[in-house]
């Protein structure tokens, strides 16, 4: 079952970087995607936690309010950026970017919980440099407002990593505090309370039938991908777990660019890929 939990957990993601590019790519506004987004995994958290006669929102303390609102906010400034990223460099290199930033979670993991430090992690997190190095170089430099693509390359790795070793620090301190679902359901309430707050701000708080289809369709994959995710820690290793979730998406994130959106890779990007493919099996396995 647990092979089961990483191949949903992995098809999740990828079809959350497919409907980011689609919407890049005809127009739409990547922010009022994400508020439909996180409105429906919101309902849906909460509703699967009423249906497992679960409260959703309980008399949680404050610590556990103060993080998870941290993770609201990282994730839909990780995902906007994602989003920008996938139209601008492409879905290969920006999965790539995103998914090596699993380095967070080990060094958390090496630091605080006193996992074991070893020559092939030492390797795995040197190659994870290159890998990005290689990745962000090997692109052209286009300007995104005031960020370029490189550098938003560079943020998600960043707010990528972030979030990856918030999702280590729930599994580690707080699931005696809260279940995934309502975890997961206080994390994506702040993030759509966030977008309306910028929408407001903005005085663009409309939306069109596609973006709400788009907002439904990103919604649905982006609760379960965590949800599958940590269901599978508990049939295998995270190891194994990390290490199969993690190459199955940039691999696939790699095709899907390259055969469904025609993405150009250059030869630099495809070692870049393959450079980080290789990191993460040694990060979580060595």
């Amino acid at each position: 079952m647990g092979l089961v939990y990483i191949f949903l957990s992995a098809v999740c993601s990828l079809a959350i970087a497919h409907f980011l590019k689609y919407s890049g790519v005809y127009g739409h506004s990547i922010l009022k995607i994400l508020i439909i987004n996180y409105l429906i995994a919101f309902g849906i958290a909460v509703g699967y936690s009423l249906f497992e006669g679960i409260n959703p929102i309980p008399g949680f303390p404050l610590w556990f309010w103060v993080f998870a609102v941290f993770v609201g906010i990282l994730f839909i400034s990780n995902f906007f950026v994602f989003g920008k990223s996938v139209h601008v460099n492409g879905v290969g290199v920006s999965v790539a970017a995103m998914r090596i930033s699993l380095l967070v979670p080990v060094l958390l993991s090496m630091i605080f919980y006193r996992e074991e430090i070893t020559i092939l992690k030492m390797a795995g997190i040197v190659l994870v440099f290159a890998a990005l190095g290689i990745l962000i170089v090997s692109r052209r430099d286009v300007k995104i407002g005031v960020i370029g693509s490189q550098g938003l390359l560079l943020l998600l790795f960043v707010f990528s990593g972030i979030a990856d070793g918030s999702m280590k620090v729930y599994e580690e301190e707080m699931q005696h505090a809260a279940s995934e679902y309502q975890f997961m359901s206080v994390v994506f309430f702040t993030a759509f309370l966030i977008g309306v707050a910028v929408s407001v701000y903005q005085k663009s708080l409309s939306f069109s039938r596609s973006e709400i289809s788009l907002g439904v369709l990103v919604g649905l994959p982006n609760l379960f991908t965590s949800i599958f995710l940590i269901r599978a820690f508990a049939y295998m290793d995270g190891s194994v777990v990390y290490s199969m979730v993690n190459m199955i998406i940039v691999a696939g994130g790699a095709l899907i660019g390259r055969f469904i959106w025609k993405d150009q890779i250059s030869a630099r990007q495809w070692a870049g890929i393959l450079f980080a493919i290789l990191a993460i099996a040694i990060l979580v396995n060595g």
